[in-house]
């Protein structure tokens, strides 16, 4: 399935005839060419302001250099390239096929003698991958494509050759959570060959299961039991299961070679009854359910997309009309909707359709999503209408993909609903939606805190030097105020009384002049703070990787009391929450502390279930406290004397920290679903598909509640009704890194691109 070209964009790249777009990634866009004798080729355009990069130029000819080497028959080879053009381009074999990752997200998981000939052809492309010198790091459901002859690998602009290995940001994690193997998570995240075997095995569980070996939910619990807990491998058939345990080992040298592999996929093949891909197989290795949509997908893409409508007339009266920037047409460039996201894409990978949401079982039958009044069509039911869901859509850097919907504009985006009249977030005209303003190179840290017509954030306004700072910049145009330098990474600031809390994980805490940046002092303790602070009252409370919570003196930062709890020093602790003069936070038994604020002595505690984790912070509300644990469920506790209300288990996955607003609480499974509950029951109000995984926890102001997924798409509901307002795509493969800020009728987040470490910016859009 293709999309049409676009104005803008090229109808020549080298000797290849461009005809379709297919995709977009982290570095640039990928189109559908022709070469002069017809053969179809995946065709990526460098983005302008990489190529001007030279440190990317040296990057990437290193990358294609080791790519020409890869010659294997289960991956998509580079055929041509031009790293000197304007713009530069690389042109590999085009596969016509859907990602691993959507036809299990469409069709299900697959029976054992299909992923065992899945498993054969990955590790004959891993073979050749190697075999050129190259770790790919990213191996994953939607790096692999789905071809009639068997599947193929996709995607190493991420991947490490010997000699790029020195290019790769230091710091910076290569890989996707619930793939990654533990030596990617360890101090110096060196990855060899083995790597690459330990996330096939990952993939080969995904493909019989339909959910990861070590689960779901945020990446610190995944990288937890990737590196310290035994696979969950009791729904794999003995047979596979015991391939996928193999691969799936600790110690990279327990792990068997590819080589070995191939052995044993083979004999297990053989044992099955069944055979491995091989060329002109019709399909016959694959699922049937699937087999029988790629050949649907394969008649609808028989030819071209037609080219692109002629532009509509210009309006005569269009000069007095603001466009989504705040500016007339003449002052700005047209900003068009981007296709929908794509079905199947190549390179790099395809997503699949969300859900339906699914109505609250004791409330009448909700209309879905898509179709629900009031609201413009999703993605999903745009796609349908277009009949041709491809590239995710995106142009330069700064310049962004908006949400799809209606053409018209309007519906429930939330274009009549201005911010406050002299709010310090902007404009009272300002649309929902629109950029109020932008920080280009500006790396966020971590979620921004907003007091007084002040954004604080800790980042760098120099990403190359990485000198990290704490920003003080004016909510209505972004200005910098000041910056006071520090010498570590802070986590999320806290305001209150004028002054500005920071901790640095593991190390100290700091307090800040609000109006100046000025240190007035800071509390390194021997037992270093690990969260973000709390404040209320002149009292500053952070919590320890070593179970400890404590009380700082606002004021001068003398230590007032600790109050210790059972904790797991390997997972990070949640932030301390405090209300009422208590304060809030959970251990790693799954029991909800409360403890006195001004004596630091326990006043009560609430169990979950046995084995349980309470990983992230509670909320607190008209006299009851919230707070969720990783067997699934969320729980409301009387705050005066620890009673249960109510539990409520939403499903298997793991449930985000809860957030509490109106009389409701948000809450999301990092994976399948958003669900909106009654603060009082426990009972489901709505629930909205997340369409894509969450590694964020909700954040809720202003009428509006806000998620992003690891795909790097900002999704802004109503509060109210759960639906979708508006949405905002990051360029290219950037993603949202850390939590949204809500304030003042704005949203303030960061961007950057994961692959290759760079290209930050910071966001404050009108909600």
């Amino acid at each position: 399935m293709l999309t049409a070209l676009e104005a803008g964009d090229p109808r020549q790249v080298g000797r290849y005839r461009i005809v379709a777009r297919l995709g977009a990634g982290g570095m640039g866009r990928v189109f559908l060419g022709r070469s002069p004798g017809g053969r179809a080729m995946a065709v990526k355009v460098v983005r302008a302001e990489l190529a001007e990069d030279a440190g990317f130029r040296r990057r990437f000819a290193r990358e294609v250099a080791a790519a020409r080497r890869v010659t294997g028959v289960f991956t998509a080879a580079v055929v041509d390239a031009d790293l000197a053009g304007s713009p530069a381009w690389l042109a590999t074999e085009y596969v016509p096929g859907m990602s691993l990752g959507e036809a299990l997200a469409k069709h299900g998981p697959w029976p054992e003698s299909a992923v065992l000939a899945l498993g054969a052809g990955l590790a004959e492309a891993l073979e050749a991958v190697h075999a050129a010198r190259i770790v790919h790091r990213d191996l994953k459901p939607s790096n692999v494509l789905l071809a009639p002859d068997g599947p193929r690998v996709i995607d190493f602009g991420i991947s490490v050759t010997d000699e790029v290995s020195v290019l790769t940001q230091a710091g910076t994690v290569v890989g996707t959570p619930g793939f990654m193997s533990p030596e990617q998570l360890t101090a110096d995240g060196q990855a060899g060959p083995a790597s690459d075997v330990f996330s096939l095995g990952a993939v080969l569980a995904f493909a019989a299961t339909g959910s990861g070996p070590f689960g779901t939910g945020a990446p610190h619990a995944l990288h937890y039991r990737i590196v310290h807990e035994r696979p969950a491998l009791s729904g794999l058939p003995p047979r596979l299961g015991a391939v996928v345990a193999r691969c799936l080992a600790k110690d990279p040298r327990e792990r068997p070679t590819v080589a070995a592999l191939l052995d044993d996929l083979g004999q297990t093949l053989q044992e099955s009854g069944k055979d491995s891909p091989r060329p002109h197989s019709a399909l016959g290795w694959l699922p049937p359910a699937v087999a029988r949509a790629l050949r649907d997908d394969d008649r609808a893409a028989a030819t071209d997309p037609a080219p692109p409508p002629a532009p509509p007339p210009a309006d005569e009266d269009a000069h007095e009309t603001p466009t989504r920037t705040g500016r007339t047409p003449a002052q700005s460039p047209p900003v068009h909707p981007p296709p929908a996201r794509p079905a199947t894409v190549h390179p790099p990978t395809a997503v699949g359709a969300p859900a339906a949401p699914i109505p609250a079982p004791d409330s009448p039958a909700a209309p879905p999503a898509d179709t629900a009044p009031g609201r413009r069509p999703s993605r999903r039911s745009r796609r349908q209408i277009l009949a041709a869901a491809l590239a995710l859509g995106t142009t330069g850097a700064g310049i962004t993909a908006w949400k799809l919907g209606g053409d018209s504009g309007d519906g429930d985006r939330g274009g009549d609903r201005p911010g406050a009249e002299g709010s310090p977030g902007g404009k009272a005209t300002a649309e929902s939606g629109t950029e109020r303003w932008s920080l280009p190179d500006f790396a966020l840290m971590d979620s921004p805190a907003v007091a007084d017509g002040t954004v604080y954030v800790v980042g760098t306004a120099d990403p190359e030097s990485r000198a990290v700072g704490l920003h003080a910049l004016d909510a209505t145009g972004g200005e910098q105020r000041w910056t006071a330098p520090l010498d570590e990474s802070p986590g999320r600031p806290a305001v209150a009384d004028g002054t500005v809390f920071l901790t640095v994980p593991d190390d100290r805490t700091y307090a800040l002049g609000a109006a100046d940046g000025e240190q007035r002092w800071t509390y390194p303790g021997g037992d270093a703070p690990a969260t973000a602070p709390a404040v209320a009252a002149g009292t500053v409370y952070v919590s320890t990787r070593t179970g400890k919570l404590y009380a700082l003196d606002a004021t001068g930062g003398k230590r007032r009391w600790v109050y210790g709890y059972p904790w797991e020093p390997s997972l990070s602790p949640p932030a301390p929450v405090v209300a009422d003069g208590t304060v809030y936070t959970g251990d790693a038994e799954g029991v909800l502390h409360a403890v006195d604020s001004a004596t630091g002595k326990r006043r009560w505690t609430n169990p979950s279930a046995k084995g349980a984790v309470v990983l992230s912070p509670a909320a607190v509300a008209d006299g009851t406290v919230h707070f969720s644990a990783d067997n699934g469920s969320v729980y409301a506790v009387d705050a005066a004397g620890g009673g249960r209300r109510w539990s409520a288990p939403l499903s298997e996955l793991q449930p985000s920290g809860p957030v509490v607003a109106d009389g409701t609480v948000y809450v999301h499974d990092f994976t399948d679903r958003l669900y909106a509950l009654d603060a009082a029951s426990g009972k489901r109000r709505w629930s909205f598909p997340l369409g894509g995984d969450v590694h964020l926890d909700p954040v809720v102001g202003d009428g509006s509640v806000c998620f992003a997924t690891t795909e790097g798409r900002l999704t802004v509901l109503d509060a109210r009704t759960g639906g979708e307002r508006w949405s905002f795509d990051a360029v290219a493969e950037s993603v949202i890194a850390s939590p949204p800020a809500i304030a003042d009728g704005t949203v303030y987040f960061g961007t950057h691109d994961q692959a290759e470490g760079r290209h930050f910016i910071l966001y404050a859009m009108a909600l």
